[in-house]
């Protein structure tokens, strides 16, 4: 999968505690040895180099879990500034990373081609990670493709679907001038994320344990989709023709339709979820809950909730919202079975609880890459809960 700043990061801090797994291994010198960024590289590692250089005894839980929640103030550039390292001394911790990780994966090569007898570990079959991208595309005619993992992105053409880099996924059959719009399903499984560009260039971010339905063309008059589970919207406005009203575009889900020109939302409509919540970023949207025929029009900054024939419109920070397409779980206040059910999709476990959780809330910013059992950790921290690991089932207790 693509590296950003996040995964980088997280893969740096594994290799220098040294806790990486191979294929991660593999993955970070891959992007040492072939990174077109060198900036990033040295921006993380220079950031990694003042953590240590600047690091003190700090015995007290509440300093760990400051670390763990500095991502939060990376996203509002509230981190304070520190002196810079001497570029040579950087530049030395460069390099000896990139030697390292060259003289490390030659030695994953021999170690996979050479017997051991050395006990494994634990069963890699019940290892608990963080998704990646993963989904399948399901076809008119019933056949599915799965999409490379070692891509995120897909591109809809007229004639064609292509990944990100260009390379080809499929090619579109050519269908008569008046039939009607083909429709294809894109999901993604608990664990996996995508995201794919549209026809009419629309973006579409799809979270885990989600599927959105859409024409291989959209039709003149209208475009609409439909989708269950969450996925971030940025709508392109696209005009009929000369002096023409824009094309509007509906999303559907099971419960609410929300029509747009163009802008920028999020849809949370997981079947298991008894509230639809769509929260707008930019640009305006409307809502209609399709049990009651109520209509509210949002502005930037609003949220609707939608529950039955229930319709409520609410001020919210949006970033929270939308913070899983930059790689963030943001929890503001949250009951811990919304926290859990939110991490269970992507970590793709089961939860069980034992004990009254009438008043157990969280409140924090934690990574979607973060190891599992230290994100647990990390909400034990805060004296609500406790966690018990037991294979692929997390046991939630008071």
């Amino acid at each position: 999968m693509p590296i950003d700043k996040i995964k980088l990061r997280l893969l740096l801090k594994k290799y220098l505690n040294d806790n990486i797994g191979s294929n991660e291994l593999q993955m970070l010198r891959q992007y040492v040895l072939h990174t077109d960024d060198p900036t990033l590289l040295e921006q993380v590692l220079d950031e990694l180099w003042r953590e240590q250089t600047d690091e003190t005894d700090q015995p007290i839980p509440s300093a760990r879990l400051y670390q763990s929640i500095l991502h939060q103030a990376e996203i509002q550039g509230n981190l304070p500034i520190r002196n810079s390292v001497p570029m040579a001394a950087r530049w030395r911790f460069a390099a000896a990373i990139a030697a390292l990780l060259c003289i490390c994966a030659g030695l994953f090569w021999f170690i996979q081609l050479v017997p051991t007898s050395r006990p494994h570990p634990g069963n890699t079959e019940q290892a608990i990670v963080p998704g990646g991208n993963k989904a399948t595309l399901t076809l008119a005619d019933g056949r599915t493709v799965f999409l490379s993992e070692a891509q995120s992105n897909v591109v809809v053409n007229g004639d064609d679907m292509r990944y990100g880099d260009g390379s080809m996924v499929l090619k579109h059959q050519q269908a008569p001038p008046d039939a009607l719009p083909t429709l294809m399903t894109i999901t993604t499984p608990r664990g996996g994320t995508y995201q794919i560009t549209l026809s009419d260039g629309t973006k579409v971010w799809l979270n885990s344990a989600s599927m959105l339905t859409y024409p291989q063309h959209f039709d003149v008059q209208e475009r609409i989709v439909q989708l269950e589970g969450e996925a971030y919207f940025e709508v392109t406005s696209q005009p009929q023709e000369k002096e023409s009203p824009p094309v509007p575009f509906l999303v559907k889900t099971s419960n609410q339709t929300v029509r747009v020109l163009g802008t920028r939302f999020n849809i949370t409509a997981y079947p298991d979820e008894a509230n639809t919540k769509t929260t707008l970023v930019e640009g305006s949207v409307q809502v209609t809950n399709l049990s009651s025929r109520v209509i509210k029009k949002l502005i930037p900054g609003n949220q609707s909730i939608t529950r039955g024939r229930y319709m409520e419109v609410k001020e919210v920070d949006a970033d929270p919202e939308i913070a899983w397409k930059d790689g963030y779980f943001a929890f503001a206040d949250e009951h811990i079975s919304n926290v859990m059910s939110t991490i269970a999709r992507w970590y793709n476990i089961e939860v069980e609880y034992q004990g009254d959780m009438t008043n157990k809330y969280f409140g924090g910013t934690l990574s979607r890459f973060e190891d599992f059992e230290t994100l647990l950790k990390t909400i034990e921290l805060t004296g609500s809960v406790r966690f018990k690991i037991m294979g692929r089932r997390v046991i939630v207790m008071t």
